[in-house]
């Protein structure tokens, strides 16, 4: 079958893409668009072109099978270039998403109706490019610059009746997209009217400064990234000069970015997020329906966890012990979609329908009948183990139990049921309703069937689910602790909390490890640790920290950590008092401190998690070297225009890595700076992936 065919329907050229699943603008595509607009008009039967797909969406962007490779001719541009040439207007109907290269073929076109609930935007950015076909011209002539500005950088695609609302849209239909385009396309006059060509268009006027303010702002919010700023030139340049040099422009920026390291490191996040969850030993495992849910602790987890559940149509039971506990954790649920409504991140009605979906109850025996449960209690393995004692007792055989633990043996937990195979572990991250980041933890003892079941239902919320091994912290936290271990040893060797913070904020990290750990509260990782034997962690690192919480200085929450919280709201102020404790305890330790380097600090702490992560490789805890990526991309604030800290050591070079690591071994000894074999095989050899 051909990807793009055409027939006549009353006097109307009808030309349809048909390239399953999702309609990727192929080569194949964009030759048959060009023959097919050809051929329409050429055709006397025809006086007005409708644009169509088959399937369940419009194009959704290019093909990505052609990554990386040699362009191969028509290019998008002169595909859309020749849709806007067309002597007889052409309509595109949209339904589903017409994201990237698919809006702009539809900007190409003189009309654009879409089905209610199609999706549009430019999500170029997000893997560090410029649309590249024109879309940074054709927008602003059409929305104004501002507007332009907002969907080509922020890369997020609007629904079909903002769509509308912006101008982006001549029409919204509730139904029967083809019935209702084929009418608006005989509607429009048969003559293409010039400003419908939106080359042909000027852009509204442009008030003073915008694109250098536009630039500022996305400077702080979206640091070192790249293609950010060439949006904005791009931009700049469709409202300042001719389109022909505009949309030049645009191109030369987009060839340019393609191959960039930041996009390289984008696309590259981007494909491991498709993949996460994918375990191959999953590949044909059926799976169980899941409707009712059940999550137990109304704390800040559990109620983020169930919100989480009730926002995309789960029935959620939420337990408690008392229902003083329950209306803390209903008021704090309500609270907070008040202020989703009061953003516009959702209506009134749809806050009503989630809260209509939970329901309350001290009572363990109202679980009988639900189909997983998600235990978000204290973080001790006593607390846990009764609980689940309790599910046994109540659950139906099947039911899914799951941990939300962050760092526990889930083996010894699942040891103590009689139902081990259903026991899989889920790490959400805070706050779990908006977080996309779950670590799914497959014990010895877990079913294919719970776990592909765990991993369908993370899905259906809109989160990333990525299977761990079992072992302490999984993998994130486990890697944490030796990037929070250096920061440690640095703060002793001679650099200040503030120095610290700042090198690793500035290399892109959402905020420097010891503002972290005052945000979260010391005590917490205090608490971890002592759940470890001093064989394993470097106990010297974490001595300041502990000193900090047996002072009570916990962080934000007791007023004073590593910083100092005036008022308790802010950012932290340095604190003389640390520094002094600082100087002390490296006096104790031994420790001979000197002027350390913002480079340093970054490649110390960073190439810590590269190195743990190689450990985790070795040992079969994660996947892949992508999966660890993603969970740091997506729950510890790592840059995601440098894809994670097994690309970062890629695009460093693995050689260079290892060899870097193993200099590190040489001065600080190699008892939390041992290689792995993995590692050497991937210097050796240039992947991740070596055998």
């Amino acid at each position: 079958m051909s990807a793009v065919s055409m027939h006549i329907s009353e006097s109307v050229a009808v030309i349809t893409v048909n390239n399953p699943p999702v309609n990727a603008i192929s080569q194949a595509v964009r030759q048959g668009l060009m023959d097919a607009v050809a051929a329409a008009n050429a055709d006397e039967r025809a006086r007005r072109i409708l644009l169509m797909c088959a399937g369940r969406t419009f194009m959704a962007g290019a093909d990505v099978s052609e990554f990386g490779k040699p362009p191969l001719k028509p290019d998008l541009p002169d595909v859309v270039a020749a849709l806007e040439a067309s002597e007889k207007p052409v309509v595109a109907a949209i339904h589903g998403q017409a994201l990237g290269g698919g809006l702009e073929i539809a900007l190409g076109c003189h009309y654009r109706i879409a089905l209610e609930g199609s999706r549009l935007g430019l999500p170029e950015v997000t893997l560090g490019l410029v649309p590249g076909a024109g879309g940074t011209q054709r927008l602003p002539r059409l929305l104004g610059a501002e507007k332009a500005l907002d969907m080509i950088t922020s890369g997020k695609p609007v629904k079909a009746d903002k769509a509308l609302e912006l101008g982006l849209l001549d029409q919204v239909v509730k139904a029967d997209l083809v019935t209702a385009a084929l009418e608006f396309t005989q509607s429009v006059p048969a003559e293409v009217a010039e400003d419908r060509r939106l080359s042909t268009r000027t852009v509204e006027t442009v008030e003073e400064n915008l694109f250098d303010d536009w630039r500022k702002t996305k400077a702080k919010r979206q640091r070192g990234v790249q293609a950010v700023q060439a949006c904005i030139n791009a931009v700049e340049a469709g409202c300042t000069q001719p389109f022909e040099a505009g949309r030049q422009k645009e191109r030369e920026m987009f060839l340019a970015l393609r191959g960039s390291p930041q996009s390289m490191a984008l696309q590259h996040i981007f494909f491991a997020e498709r993949q996460a969850g994918k375990d191959p030993s999953l590949k044909d495992v059926e799976t169980t329906a899941v409707q009712s849910v059940a999550v137990i602790g109304a704390g800040t987890m559990g109620t983020g966890i169930a919100m989480a559940f009730a926002q995309n149509g789960y029935d959620v039971i939420l337990l408690e012990l008392s229902a003083e506990a329950l209306d803390r954790g209903m008021n704090r649920i309500r609270n907070l979609n008040a202020k989703s409504v009061q953003r516009g991140r959702m209506s009134a009605s749809q806050s009503s329908q989630m809260l209509d979906r939970i329901r309350t109850t001290t009572n363990y025996s109202d679980l009988s009948d639900v189909d997983m449960v998600v235990e978000a209690v204290f973080e001790d393995l006593g607390v846990k183990t009764k609980v689940f004692a309790q599910l046994q007792e109540v659950c139906k055989p099947d039911a899914i139990l799951a941990s939300n633990t962050s760092y526990l043996d889930m083996n010894k937990l699942a040891e103590t049921t009689e139902r081990a195979e259903n026991i899989v572990g889920m790490h959400f991250f805070s706050p779990a309703n908006i977080m996309k980041l779950v670590e799914v933890v497959k014990t010895d003892y877990s079913s294919p069937s719970v776990l592909a079941t765990t991993l369908k239902v993370l899905k259906s919320l809109g989160k990333v689910g990525v299977v761990s091994g079992v072992c302490h912290g999984f993998i994130g936290n486990r890697m944490y602790q030796c990037y929070q271990r250096e920061a440690g040893l640095l703060l002793l060797e001679g650099a200040s909390p503030a120095q610290i913070d700042s090198a690793l904020y500035q290399f892109g990290m959402a905020m420097g490890p010891l503002s972290v750990l005052d945000m979260s509260g010391i005590d917490i990782s205090y608490m971890m640790r002592k759940a470890l034997s001093p064989e394993q962690y470097d106990t010297r690192a974490f001595t300041v920290h502990d000193r900090l919480v047996e002072s009570d200085r916990k962080g934000q929450k007791t007023g004073a950590g590593f910083y100092r919280y005036e008022g308790g709201e802010g950012a932290g102020v340095n604190d003389p008092e640390v520094l002094e404790l600082i100087e002390s305890v490296a006096a104790d330790l031994g420790f001979e401190r000197r002027e350390v380097s913002n480079e340093e600090i970054v490649q110390r702490c960073v190439l810590a998690l590269v190195n743990e992560g190689a450990h985790i490789l070795d040992e079969g805890i994660a996947n892949s070297a992508a999966d660890i990526d993603v969970v740091y991309v997506n729950g510890y604030g790592f840059p995601r225009h440098l894809g994670g800290p097994m690309h970062y050591a890629n695009a460093m070079g693995l050689a260079k890595a290892a060899d870097t690591i193993a200099s590190f071994a040489e001065v600080h000894g190699d008892r939390w700076w041992s290689q792995s074999d993995t590692l050497k095989r991937a210097a050796e050899q240039g992947s991740w992936d070596a055998k």
